[in-house]
């Protein structure tokens, strides 16, 4: 697509979205096309755009990078897996008598959660076997090995919560080299904003990053200090161009 064309697409504030659904990944865009004096001042844009979105879906890049280049090296997406077991002592690890836990030891950094919801005590492990993945394409089958790095965990430092394994999932974080998130707009399109590379640690944000993703797209900028999460922190990146 031409750069005039491109401009022109994000100041009509396109909006896309994906999800993964069997055998492969659907994604919804809808464009504000300029709509001219007749069907001939339409299909110039229309015929760029198809060609874009084409090229765009045939990249191998994990998803949100092959949209936007400046995450390429940035949110690179990461295979986990989760594990709940049944604890010897249920009582011990109800809600409300064992906390979430965050832990950081010699075999790793481990997260957890008491009884709640789904039955078992659940237990990760961050950069759970460090598999950098393309999301599409990730092996979502649990192995000997995912199990046996979260069960060891769960047998030194919790041994009454170390029962039968109850369930393993397969899930992905997307880590930025820092593991702070990206909230910021894009170097060269300020009509679009970003937020990305949540590194494990999003959902519990989720409330404040829609309000700080909201002033930024309405208003162009947050009134509190964001340094923290701009593109700009990474300039020196291999492969970044975040300027």
């Amino acid at each position: 697509m031409s750069a005039d064309a491109l401009t022109g697409q994000f100041a009509r504030t396109p909006y896309g979205v994906s999800f993964a659904s069997e055998p492969g990944t659907i994604t919804l865009v809808t464009l504000h096309v300029t709509y001219g004096s007749g069907p001939q001042d339409r299909v110039a844009e229309l015929t760029e755009i198809a060609q874009w979105l084409a090229r765009w879906a045939r990249q191998g890049d994990p998803w949100g990078a092959n949209l936007i280049a400046e995450l390429t090296a940035l949110a690179v997406p990461e295979r986990q897996v989760m594990a709940w077991f049944q604890p010897l002592r249920p009582p011990l690890f109800r809600l409300h008598t064992f906390p979430v836990f965050n832990m950081a030891v010699d075999e790793g950094r481990y997260y957890g959660f008491p009884l709640y919801g789904i039955p078992g005590f659940k237990v990760g492990r961050y950069h759970h076997l460090a598999q950098h993945v393309d999301p599409d394409h990730m092996d979502r089958e649990v192995h000997r090995e995912d199990e046996e790095v979260l069960r060891s965990f769960t047998a030194r430092y919790f041994p009454d919560a170390a029962g039968p394994t109850m369930s393993l999932k397969t899930c992905l974080f997307t880590n930025t080299p820092d593991e702070h998130f990206i909230l910021d707009l894009h170097p060269h399109f300020p009509q679009v904003c970003l937020a990305a590379g949540f590194s494990g640690h999003g959902f519990k944000f989720c409330s404040v990053v829609g309000e700080i993703m909201a002033e930024l797209a309405q208003r162009g900028e947050r009134r509190q200090d964001l340094d923290l999460f701009r593109l700009q922190r990474f300039q020196n990146a291999a492969g970044a161009t975040p300027s």
